[in-house]
Order: structure tokens, then C-alpha cells, then sequence
């Protein structure tokens, strides 16, 4: 995110703040498909990720007269974002039985040798995908936010709620793993 950025996003909040509503719809124009990608990305469901990132602009609405501008803008939304998504987790008990499948599969699944079968872009898509969701969910959630959504360590530590090293750990442990996990494909 440029400084430019975050100045306007400044602006826009405090705007909003003294009571000039249409400041926070173009925060929400700004930042709305970013947050219905990074909620999609998180969910792997069109509906979910509709909900939780509609929910999450409502949260922000709540509590922006409250921000107190310690962290961007953009950090703070996608900390509501990821908090919005735990509570998701810990209400609908469904998303944790479609993972536990995918586990499952993954387990049966023999590793594809490349001369045997040619994968196309379509599918190798499909099974990182896959790989992603096996891995821990402070893991995933690094790893989207950095790869998916471009955020930087630092905003992404912000965002989580944790520090900049477990960033860095986090998404080394991550790399590590689908490097493993996606051998058999590359």
C-alpha cells in the first residue's frame, strides 16, 4: 500500500468521523472487492465469502469512530476481516467437516507422477488449492493475505494481530509445506 494510500484512507476516516457518511461508502468501494476476494480465498465458498465480507463492512461501520489510526486503514479492515472469519469458523461447524473431506481425500490420494499423467492448468490450480486449505489456519491465513492480497509483512502482522517475526515464520512454514506437499505435481 503507498503512503498516498493511506493518506487518503486517513482522510477518508476522518471524515467520516466528523460525520460525513458517503466517506465511509467510498472506503467500502475502495477496499469491497479485495474484501469479497480475500473472503472467497478464505471460505472457497461464493456465498460465505459474500456473508463475511458484507458482515465485516458492517463491523467496520461500528467501529470506525473508534479506530485510533495505529495501524493503516486496510490493516485494520482485514484484522475485522479475519475476526469476522474465526467467529464464522467457530458458528458454522460445516466449513471444518468440508476441510476434514479434503484431509481425507488428500490422505488417499497417491502422489501423481507427471509421465503418467499431464496435468493442465486448470487442475493444478485445483490441487493447490487443495493443499492450501490442508494447511494450519495461521499459516493460510499468512499466506493468503501475503500472496493473494499483496499485504506486506508488516500489514499483515498488524491484521492478525501478531508480530512481524511470526509473519515471517508463518509464511516460510507454509512455502515450506506446499513445496513438499506439491513435489509430486512440479
Amino acid at each position: 500500500m503507498s503512503e498516498g494510500d493511506a493518506m487518503v484512507d486517513a482522510e477518508l476516516v476522518l471524515k467520516f468521523k466528523g460525520g460525513e457518511e458517503s466517506a465511509f461508502e467510498a472506503l467500502v468501494r475502495k477496499y469491497m472487492k479485495d474484501a469479497y476476494s480475500f473472503c472467497l480465498k478464505l471460505t472457497h465458498d461464493a456465498q460465505e465469502a459474500e456473508e463475511l465480507s458484507q458482515m465485516g463492512f458492517v463491523n467496520a461501520y461500528r467501529a470506525l469512530r473508534g479506530f485510533r489510526g495505529e495501524s493503516s486503514f486496510k490493516s485494520w479492515l482485514y484484522r475485522i476481516f479475519i475476526n469476522q472469519y474465526r467467529d464464522h469458523l467457530r458458528r458454522n461447524r460445516r466449513a471444518e467437516h468440508r476441510l476434514e473431506a479434503v484431509r481425507e481425500e488428500a490422505r488417499h490420494r497417491s502422489p501423481v507422477n507427471l509421465e503418467e499423467s499431464e496435468l493442465h492448468a486448470g487442475e493444478l490450480a485445483d490441487v493447490v488449492k487443495e493443499k492450501v486449505e490442508l494447511l494450519p489456519d495461521r499459516q493460510r491465513e499468512v499466506l493468503v493475505l501475503h500472496v493473494y492480497q499483496g499485504l506486506g509483512y508488516g500489514e499483515i502482522a498488524a491484521s492478525l494481530g501478531c508480530t512481524y517475526d511470526d509473519v515471517k515464520m508463518n509464511l516460510s512454514l507454509a512455502r515450506k509445506r506446499l513445496m513438499m506437499e506439491l513435489k509430486a505435481y512440479l
